[in-house]
């Protein structure tokens, strides 16, 4: 269960934020979170989006801060009972492991700051390894964002700290849960916001264009690949606005007439669809990617494709995903299962293991043996 993919997340210790007391997970190239409503699976993918978010910028962590309704609602039952959040990371590399920790505490105005980092680089098969370096802390924004090549008190270190920096910056979540009339994964984009897709899929015009104009046979596998789920759609075009710089999905169903449709008469199941089909089929993956939910909205034969694209796609990025989906469990093995539950007041991570439960998926399926409740996860 190893990870194997460079850049990827090997273990994550984690204390204090949401409903996460504490916890410790080993990490592979597949990871699926399963467990009841409010059991902490969405709590935990969301610490990846609040650290895309501090590492997008320097007003980041406010920002997310202040999107999630203050501090006391991210730190474990309020800020009377918990003063700091604190993660722990290791990520693999084909050279050696990196190390990354940071504690986030309470700030006046219920915000966060960062109270400490380090980091680490332990080279493969060297029998001694130095300590992580303190970064420091006390500000607003990550030290990952202000350490530079010319800072002298961190010149031996600052490819570790660049490659920390650039390796985390690349690790995307995405939760396409808003395709309401107003939603920007409905609208138009602007053809240079493109480099890559955006956690809520904003940008989804944007980057098919790009995948349309630079790499037209995987854009064409994308197409094929959605018509697959909608066979009604007969072809996919994004166009730009009359003269200007923004594009706009638009389709036609198998029809004599040749009239075009947009994202605004697209159903919400195949928007969402079109979505994580682009964001798994895309040709430069990130090492680390993050779905909630993946199945919201979708039929249950377009749940065994995606699941599908989700295993090929792990063979490039680490795939982390929260589901409660019974056919999106059974697409996998039991070792990529991660039981999230409730225990003792905070959410806690058991790995499913395959020769514990064996006798039963002898006969059952995961999901059937999961709704006995014999390993948890259910309400």
């Amino acid at each position: 269960m190893a990870v194997t993919i460079d850049g990827a997340i090997s273990q994550i210790k984690l204390s204090g934020f949401k409903s996460i007391k504490k916890a410790n997970l080993d990490l592979g190239n597949v990871n699926v979170l399963i467990g009841a409503n409010g059991s902490g699976k969405s709590n935990f993918i969301s610490f990846f989006q609040m650290m895309e978010f501090y590492l997008s910028s320097t007003d980041g962590l406010n920002e997310y801060v202040g999107r999630n309704g203050g501090a006391s609602s991210l730190v474990y039952y309020g800020t009377g009972e918990t003063k700091t959040i604190e993660a722990e990371l290791a990520f693999n590399t084909n050279s050696g492991d990196n190390f990354y920790n940071v504690e986030l505490g309470i700030a006046i105005g219920d915000k966060l700051y960062f109270k400490d980092e380090q980091v680490g680089f332990h080279r493969k098969g060297k029998l001694t390894n130095q300590p992580l370096l303190p970064l420091g802390g006390g500000g607003a924004y990550t030290r990952l964002l202000q350490i530079s090549e010319d800072d002298p008190e961190y010149k031996n270190c600052f490819q570790t700290v660049k490659y920390i920096r650039n390796s985390m910056k690349r690790w995307s979540f995405f939760q396409f849960h808003n395709t309401t009339m107003e939603s920007l994964i409905r609208g138009s984009s602007h053809k240079d916001s493109s480099n890559y897709l955006r956690s809520e899929g904003g940008n989804l015009a944007a980057f098919l264009y790009r995948l349309q104009e630079q790499f037209p046979r995987v854009f064409f596998s994308v197409v094929d690949t959605i018509k697959t789920i909608a066979p009604f759609i007969d072809r996919i075009i994004i166009e730009q606005e009359y003269a200007s710089p923004y594009v706009r999905l638009k389709w036609a169903e198998k029809k004599p007439n040749s009239y075009l449709l947009d994202a605004s008469q697209m159903s919400d199941g195949t928007l969402r669809a079109i979505a994580i089909i682009t964001l798994l089929m895309q040709p430069q993956k990130p090492p680390v990617i993050c779905i909630d939910e993946p199945e919201l909205g979708l039929h249950p034969e377009a749940i065994v494709l995606i699941a599908d694209l989700i295993k090929a796609a792990s063979e490039q990025s680490q795939i982390i995903i929260s589901t409660q989906s019974t056919k999106l469990v059974d697409c996998f093995e039991p070792e990529d299962i991660v039981v999230v539950e409730r225990k003792d007041g905070g959410t806690c991570f058991t790995r499913l293991d395959s020769a514990k439960y064996q006798s039963w998926f002898d006969e059952y399926s995961i999901s059937e043996t999961w709704e006995t409740n014999i390993f948890g996860g259910c309400p």
